[in-house]
């Protein structure tokens, strides 16, 4: 009976590992950017996040990402549309008002087919989503065409943060499928700017007017697929 229990313990202890391994196998990185960047300037916003398995091939799927923005960043949202997650997802964007555009980018997406590793470039628009408990959003809309035709809507809310930080955006990603009995895609880079101009309304996005000693500091937590999880920072240097 003690070794039927050593054993059991050691074979829970073994499936522990593994998946605390797995977990820690997905890495992202965050590189944002201001063009232009200067203190308190009408900019465009550009986040590129990369995610990476430190045992090789796809990593995990990402399904929550939280963006950690830096205090003083100006968002202004006078004037401009919105656009449902309804509308995005029937008609991927169409009889959208202009004004609710609010970026574009692109993404490759990583995922498994039999044997094979394909990767699929998408590409990305970005538009500002009704209000949600007062509170602004941001609809993600991915359109991927070869090799599998397929379309997905991330739905991001603006949140208060802590400092260093001012506001987050708290974004779920939703799954990505591929073929009947394949598991979902990987993204595994993304890009989006966000900041387009409004004609006179000037530009969505505005250069906090100040900037701490090390930078403009963003951050940002990721959960993923298998149960893992983690976090990166990145600062985007004074002007």
């Amino acid at each position: 009976m003690r070794l039927k229990l050593a054993t059991l313990c050691i074979m829970l202890a073994l499936c522990a590992a593994l998946a605390t391994a797995a977990q820690a196998a997905t890495v992202a990185s965050i590189t944002p950017s201001f063009a232009p960047d200067r203190a308190g300037a009408g900019t465009a916003l550009t986040l590129a996040i990369g995610y990476s398995n430190q045992q090789g091939g796809v990593p995990e799927p990402v399904t929550h990402i939280v963006v950690h923005l830096p205090a003083g960043l100006g968002i202004n949202l006078r004037g401009v549309g919105t656009c449902s997650r309804s509308r995005l997802e029937k008609q991927m964007g169409r009889g959208c008002p202009a004004s609710a555009r609010a970026g574009s980018g692109s993404a490759r997406l990583g995922a498994h087919l039999g044997a094979i590793n394909l990767n699929e470039n998408a590409s990305l628009t970005a538009w500002r989503g009704p209000n949600k408990g007062g509170r602004a959003t941001l609809q993600l809309l991915g359109v991927g065409l070869s090799p599998l035709e397929e379309h997905v809507v991330v739905s991001g809310v603006l949140e208060p943060d802590h400092a260093p930080y001012g506001q987050q955006l708290v974004l779920s990603i939703p799954p990505i499928p591929t073929l009947t009995g394949e598991p979902n895609a990987s993204v595994l880079h993304s890009s989006v700017r966000i900041g387009a101009a409004h004609g006179r309304l000037g530009r969505l996005i505005r250069v906090p007017r100040s900037c701490p000693t090390r930078g403009f500091p963003f951050g940002a937590d990721f959960n993923y697929a298998g149960g893992g999880s983690g976090s990166t920072t990145a600062t985007i240097p004074c002007p």
